[in-house]
């Protein structure tokens, strides 16, 4: 949902620069506001109930768990050395003593 909202009011942005329209960081932010409204979103108008410090915790968990499910998938330069062994053929046998 999210992405959607992003990606109409980036359509409506590229509206106004067709149009030439002057706008300030002030307006962005007012039309923010009127599109979210207008689309029946809240609007954030606190800083929340949940720390920085808090946030980083969570995001550091989550990106752990993230590399944990990366780092057991196979890596497609992994596949690619699989396949390059199976096709290599055995060295026959070396005659004579080393």
């Amino acid at each position: 949902m999210l992405n959607r909202i992003v990606t109409a009011y980036i359509e409506f942005a590229e509206l106004q620069a067709l149009q030439r329209k002057v706008m300030y960081m002030r307006d962005w932010v007012s039309k923010l506001d009127d599109f979210l409204r207008l689309s029946e979103h809240e609007l954030l108008n606190h800083a929340g109930q949940i720390s920085a410090e808090q946030a980083k915790t969570k995001a550091e968990l989550e990106y752990t768990r993230y590399r944990a499910l990366q780092d057991a998938q196979p890596r497609p330069v992994d596949a690619d050395f699989e396949r390059a062994v199976q096709k290599l053929k055995p060295l026959p046998p070396q005659g004579g003593s080393v």
